[in-house]
């Protein structure tokens, strides 16, 4: 009973702009800026929170504060 190839549906995650105000605002009112933290916060995979944070920070908008094996901490870089 085959029913032949599947079609393969890749998910695509929609990640928020890292410019716009809403994600200044909700990064501003976090305590800890970390993946897990932003993926809570905006409904995303940690992976994906992880590409957002790496874009914030070569944008100079958050700097690495401190890190393990495991985790990465970030803060607000002040204008």
């Amino acid at each position: 009973m085959s029913q032949g190839p599947r079609e393969k549906k890749v998910g695509s995650i929609e990640i928020p702009d890292p410019n716009s105000q809403e994600v200044m605002d909700a990064l501003r009112k976090m305590k800890a800026i970390t993946p897990t933290g932003v993926a809570a916060q905006f409904n995303l995979k940690v992976s994906a929170a992880k590409k957002m944070l790496e874009q914030l920070e070569n944008g100079r908008k958050i700097k690495l504060e401190a890190s393990s094996s495991n985790l990465k901490v970030y803060s607000l870089i002040s204008n």
